[in-house]
């Protein structure tokens, strides 16, 4: 399966484990288990920049794909000086999750990551997200997200309009 063919699959294969693990607890509706909880959590960190509130939900050999397609980050200390440098581009962030599904040790997000930079510019993009725990720590990180279609937002480019009614979206959080 190629990449686009994933990010197009991949909203359907997550709602469809969120229903099958509901259905199979019985429960009949899906439900937050406690890792969504902690994904939450690193993201309403970001949207406040505080740095620490999020590095203290990873695990000290975290792995961080902050996009698929580039080098990891492996550790929790050269995560620090990676979002120091990445919080630094982001004046006001609004990253918001439209779906998610968690089976196991693993949550599954899609949503957008919305920030605006310090010269003003609101870049936006859509974005899928996997997190894997260990002991209720994030020890897998990838973010799965278009970097040319980013490159393009970022330098000013205003996205097509299918890609704003995926960005636009009514958000969980």
């Amino acid at each position: 399966m190629n990449r686009r063919d994933w990010l197009v699959a991949a909203p359907w294969v997550a709602a469809t484990v969120a229903v099958n693990t509901a259905v199979a607890s019985g429960s009949g509706e899906a439900t937050q288990g406690a890792h969504f909880e902690r994904v939450k959590a690193v993201i309403m960190g970001w949207r406040r920049k505080d740095l620490p509130a999020v590095l203290e939900l990873c695990a000290d050999d975290i792995v961080w794909y902050s996009h698929v397609g580039s080098p990891p980050i492996v550790g929790k200390t050269t995560m620090q000086g990676f979002m120091e440098k990445l919080s630094d581009q982001m004046k006001v962030v609004r990253w918001r999750i439209f779906h998610y599904a968690e089976a196991g040790d693993v949550v599954f997000t899609e949503g957008v990551d919305d920030f605006t930079a310090p010269d003003g510019k609101n870049v936006a993009i859509p974005y899928a997200g996997v997190f894997r725990f260990r002991d209720g720590k994030i020890i897998e990180w990838r973010d799965y997200f278009d970097r040319a279609s980013f490159d393009r937002f970022k330098a000013g480019e205003k996205p097509a309009e299918y890609m704003s009614v995926l960005m636009n979206r009514p958000a969980l959080f």
